[in-house]
């Protein structure tokens, strides 16, 4: 069975005519034709029924469909990673990481690790859901990811490089302001800004979870996807919400944080490679990003201890 094959097939599956078909892959109607008897013959059975006037898939035909299309699909895929790698010198690691990771802790991870492989190519994708990104990784579009766990990573090295509390944040004239710290019931009848669950799994059910625990439910107002657009309505007095302790670290106009008591647990924090990855140059990124975790957790350390947290 040849590629060739398999392309002219799923053209005529999809055209349901093969005039179309063979304009579509650049080929005589007749070859095209020949190229579908010969794949029917190898297979053993046929993949259309044919009259004068209708072509259409037989159910073999269906699911055949299906599975040529992931073959065709992975085949364009490792393609694409070919041509990277060639471009790349055979050395690059593509990045996928949440906002956190893009804006706060990559940056730092990316400087160390070119004092020591200045040719290395680098590109980032940004992905806000987790799982999204495990898929990324197991379709090979991305080599390494940095973001929240989710509940299945099968198929992917995890590992946690640090956790951070969860704040809540409001505007700086607000009444709650006065608390050292703030937990659901005082949040109760506050207008809340949150986000999509798709979007951000981890915070949303983090809301939904705290207020489930006083048998109430959460003022939603908003659902908002990035955290400083969040922050921009909060300081205009549209709501509260809950953001990750790095959100906190520094001044936001308008804006105070405090520690969030009702919080289920804290927000983990990692990376994540392939299990079948080996290569070199990858594992010597993720030392880069275990390096600089350190530093984090020293970090975040001092920042809780402001806060009364341990």
């Amino acid at each position: 069975m040849e590629i060739r094959q398999i392309k002219c097939f799923v053209a005529v599956a999809e055209e349901l005519h093969f005039r179309k078909a063979a304009e579509r892959v650049g080929m005589a109607q007749t070859a095209i034709s020949a190229q579908i008897r010969n794949l029917e013959q190898e297979l053993g059975f046929p993949l259309f029924f044919r009259t004068t006037r209708h072509v259409s898939l037989t159910q073999a035909g269906s699911v055949f469909l299906n599975e040529a299309r992931i073959v065709l699909e992975r085949l364009e895929n490792g393609v694409e990673a070919a041509r990277e790698a060639a471009k790349s010198g055979l050395d690059r690691v593509r990045i996928g990481g949440i906002d956190a990771a893009l804006i706060w802790f990559l940056p730092a991870v990316i400087n160390d690790f070119r004092r020591s492989f200045p040719d290395v190519f680098l590109p980032l994708t940004e992905v806000t859901a987790s799982d999204t990104q495990v898929q990324e990784l197991l379709r090979h579009r991305i080599d390494v990811a940095f973001f929240r766990p989710p509940a299945d990573i099968s198929g992917a090295t995890w590992e946690t490089l640090f956790e951070e509390h969860v704040f809540v944040a409001l505007p700086e004239d607000s009444e709650l302001a006065r608390f050292d710290s703030l937990k659901a019931e005082q949040l109760a009848r506050e207008n809340l800004i949150s986000y999509p669950r798709p979007a951000r799994p981890y915070l949303a059910k983090m809301v939904v979870e705290s207020f489930e625990a006083i048998n109430a439910k959460p003022r939603i107002v908003f659902e908002v996807i990035d955290k400083y657009t969040l922050t921009r309505m909060i300081a205009q007095g549209m709501g509260v919400g809950l953001v990750p302790q790095w959100l906190t670290l520094n001044p936001v106009e308008g804006v105070t944080f405090r520690p969030y008591s009702s919080a289920v647990s804290r927000l983990q924090f990692g990376v994540a490679w392939r299990s079948n990855d080996q290569g070199a140059t990858l594992h010597a990124f993720v030392d880069a990003a275990r390096t600089e975790a350190q530093n984090v957790r020293n970090t975040l350390s001092e920042h809780s201890k402001r806060f009364g947290l341990a």
